[in-house]
């Protein structure tokens, strides 16, 4: 029921919005929170690539199509909301908009968190924001996992004895006693049945998620188990150490079947054999992986250097070769630099979570 409250659109929107720089202008501040809710609602796994990108400043822009999408959202639900000459508040509202996403139960949230986790590359990049989105990608990760986890209630989905109140639809036959009584008595048996259905369906929609988790969980474990690269056919000691975190973390993200993934991923990946305490440049890894398998894990893709930088640099040292020529121009389109290196378990996560936005995307 609507109280006529307010209710903002994150706890801590007027913090972020504050960045902006308007003071405390508190019918610009609802309009805005109200534009920033509309985003998310809306926002799909493309959109979030653009919500990223404008966030994140990054070199490589959104198009000025989809920008203007965007500030169309925003101008929807306000009317104040300016169409340009206002990019640094542009940025701020797409990066509340991305974590009032991951906040919310939508399909994209997942999609969001694990997006931004790639993009902030463990660190490598920074941005200029008043939210910590990557903390706060953290923690959606974390709990979209357990939530996915938890076995559904099928007692929930069950009707009250209210919805399924059959002795009034002949009462209504009896009272009327016309051909637009027995129209309305089918109108509420077709309703009840239809209310049915759906209670239903979502029940079997819940345990069918479950099952396939269960199923996700099942594959890794014999994976684990068995301790043989499925896409080298060897046994894990066998792939070279540089290149594990790659090919053991596109191995996983194979057997995934609900994103984010199982919260364990990590853990798996430090028992095949991933070391957390050995850092690995990400020029030296690309380059120890066999070329042939880089080709069939890149296959035709075009992937984005904002959000898989990982990826981009395979493409990268398959268009120019083995060795470090491909490193600078890889440098340049994602602002990293070209020491980069990474514990191999961060690396191999990380690797695993684009390899979902691929599969997934």
């Amino acid at each position: 029921m609507d109280t006529g409250v307010y209710k903002p659109v994150h706890p801590d929107f007027a913090r972020w919005y504050s960045a902006v720089g308007f003071g405390d202008e508190e019918s610009r501040r609802k309009g805005r929170g109200e534009g920033v809710r509309l985003v998310a609602e809306r926002a799909d796994n493309p959109m979030v690539e653009i919500l990223i990108r404008l966030a994140f400043k990054s070199r490589q822009m959104a198009s000025e199509s989809a920008v203007k999408e965007i500030r169309g959202i925003l101008k929807e639900a306000d009317e104040t909301f300016e169409m340009q000459g206002n990019d640094r508040e542009l940025q701020i509202l797409a990066g509340a908009s991305l974590a009032v996403l991951m906040d919310s139960e939508s399909e994209s949230a997942a999609y969001a968190a694990l997006a931004v986790s790639t993009t902030v590359l463990a660190g490598a990049r920074k941005t200029d924001l008043p939210m910590d989105l990557s903390g706060l990608a953290d923690e959606a990760l974390l709990r979209i996992a357990a939530t996915n986890r938890e076995r559904p209630d099928l007692s929930s989905y069950l009707p009250d004895d209210d919805d399924l109140d059959f002795d009034a639809i002949p009462e209504l036959v009896r009272q009327t006693q016309s051909f637009a009584g027995v129209i309305s008595a089918l109108e509420m048996v077709a309703k009840t049945m239809s209310e049915a259905a759906e209670r239903q369906s979502e029940a079997l929609q819940a345990m069918d998620t479950f099952i396939r988790i269960q199923d996700e969980e099942l594959q890794m474990l014999w994976w684990l188990t068995g301790q043989r690269s499925k896409d080298h056919n060897c046994a894990f000691s066998d792939v070279p150490a540089e290149a594990q975190p790659l090919v053991f973390g596109a191995e996983l993200a194979n057997a995934t079947q609900i994103l984010p993934g199982p919260p364990s991923a990590p853990a798996m990946l430090s028992r095949a054999g991933v070391k957390d305490k050995k850092k690995i440049a990400v020029s030296a890894a690309i380059n120890a992986a066999d070329q042939t398998w880089l080709r069939r894990v890149l296959g035709d893709r075009s992937p984005s250097p904002v959000t898989m930088p990982l990826h981009f640099a395979i493409s990268r040292q398959l268009e120019t070769g083995p060795g470090d020529t491909w490193v600078a121009g890889w440098v340049s389109a994602t602002s990293v630099s070209d020491s980069l290196d990474l514990p191999g378990l961060t690396l191999g996560t990380l690797f695993y979570r684009e390899r979902l936005l691929i599969l997934f995307g």
